[in-house]
């Protein structure tokens, strides 16, 4: 498949120029570029199921991996070079305000997973398919489950195989 063909490149390419239509387009030609903005961003949205606001403040390198059923908090704050697969969703939890994460650099959101509230993800965490992150994850860790549990990297959760097998 070319880019051009890649849905995830698409939604990044809206993305990305919807943050240049509400921060730097010219004033002049603002108020137009703004409706074909949100007629591209929606366009994008029912095509691919991927919802990326142009308010959310991602970094450069951001990626995402395959289409479908992905929805990203329009306040999200997500670093350099992250990466995610379909099916994750980055929102809000809980009252008051600072209720949506904050994601460091580098980080991957394996496919399904879901990170909710005002936490912090640090740089170089890995989170696997369909995990659930309610709490921080410190820098340089893998975290899987719901809820998600560190599982390499500090904090790790040493898990005996006679534990993780059913019994019976």
């Amino acid at each position: 498949m070319t880019v051009l063909g890649t849905q995830g490149i698409w939604a990044t390419a809206v993305f990305r120029f919807g943050q240049w239509v509400y921060g730097d387009a010219p004033s002049a030609v603002r108020v137009p570029l703004k409706v074909g903005y949100k007629l591209a961003a929606k366009v994008v949205e029912v095509t691919t199921g991927i919802s990326v606001p142009a308010s959310a403040r991602i970094g450069p390198g951001f990626y995402i991996g395959h289409f479908g059923a992905i929805i990203v908090h329009p306040d999200t704050v997500m670093g350099e070079g992250c990466s995610i697969g379909q099916g994750v969703t980055i929102g809000t939890a809980g009252r008051g305000k600072d209720r949506t994460p904050v994601i460091g650099n580098r980080v991957y959101l394996g496919a399904g997973s879901k990170v909710l509230g005002g936490i912090n993800l640090g740089d170089d965490v890995a989170v696997g398919a369909n995990a659930v992150v309610t709490r921080d994850l410190p820098s340089g860790v893998t975290a899987v489950g719901v809820p998600a549990k560190i599982v390499r990297g500090p904090g790790a959760e040493v898990i005996e195989m006679s534990q993780a097998r059913p019994k019976g």
